[in-house]
């Protein structure tokens, strides 16, 4: 179940919101990172989930990689934008997605979710993250030993605020140090958020000083997704907020307060990105923050 609501209001410290109905129970506890994390990771993100049947949700992409730690019973992951089982996870992390991918729970899950900025999770990893896109990847297998230790003292955490607490500080000392990303992607990261995707390519490389095939390729190995890919997800990430917390019911009003020129050039994205036109995304919303129904 990867969650990907609103970071950017703010939040009080730990926001509950709980479900029942025939689908089963859920409960979601968000809060906010303590300030100095916020260009890293936008959320966190707290639940326990019991479904009555299997559950599909249909996960898209935005500008957000989570980082998932998982105390039930493991996900099914189906390959991106395909119905072919690919792998069940616990714990994963993942890269920088450019489609929809599904995700099925089954019985009993809780855990934590840290939804980090895809330049977050290049920090939080350490390298260059081109090989993680459309990838999710077993905790272990990128973070070791600390993955454990992650795991261990979350789930033995008396409280969501607890949980919170001791993410602020080890991913404080975790994320001190970002210099090892080159300065021309930092920026040029900076800009496109800011501009929430509508900066102009062009204006970015002149900035920088690269050339723009140095650029564009430099851009796609840190961070996984080519700049241009990355507007056209910033602009898709505010429709699926939108989407999600009803603030907009018009899908023209949706598209022209997203940055798009019209309404379908938001069709055309959602078709790549969710494989579904707006209209029919909208209708596959699960109840109290629940997500996409697959």
């Amino acid at each position: 179940m990867v969650y990907r609501p609103d970071a950017r209001t703010s939040l009080p410290r730990v926001a509950v919101t709980r479900h029942a109905s025939s689908l089963g129970s859920w409960e979601l506890a968000k809060a906010a990172p303590a300030e100095a994390l916020r260009p890293f990771a936008r959320e966190y993100v707290g639940w326990n989930e019991h479904v009555t049947m299997p559950l599909c949700r249909r996960e898209l992409p935005t500008e957000e990689a989570p980082l998932i730690i998982n105390f039930g019973a493991p996900f099914r992951l189906f390959t991106p934008g395909a119905s072919r089982r690919d792998a069940d996870r616990r714990s994963f992390v993942t890269g920088a997605y450019d489609t929809w991918q599904l995700v099925e729970s089954v019985g009993a899950t809780s855990g934590v979710q840290i939804n980090f900025t895809l330049i977050g999770m290049r920090v939080m990893v350490g390298r260059p993250i081109e090989d993680m896109k459309n990838q999710a990847v077993a905790l272990e297998d990128i973070f070791g030993s600390f993955a454990h230790e992650l795991t261990e003292r979350l789930f033995h955490a008396r409280s969501w605020e607890a949980r919170f607490d001791y993410l602020d500080r080890v991913l404080t000392a975790r994320l001190r140090d970002s210099r090892e990303l080159p300065a021309a992607v930092r920026c040029a990261w900076q800009r496109l958020m800011a501009s929430s995707g509508r900066a102009s390519i062009a204006s970015i490389v002149r900035e920088v000083g690269w050339s723009q095939r140095h650029f564009i390729a430099q851009f796609k190995h840190q961070i996984g997704v080519s700049p241009k890919v990355f507007a056209r997800m910033l602009r898709f990430g505010q429709v699926v907020r939108d989407l999600r917390t009803g603030t907009k019911s018009d899908l023209a009003d949706l598209a022209l307060g997203a940055g798009y020129f019209d309404q379908s050039h938001l069709s055309r994205d959602a078709r790549e990105f969710a494989g579904l036109a707006p209209g029919e995304l909208r209708k596959s919303l699960l109840p109290d923050d629940g997500g996409f129904a697959a």
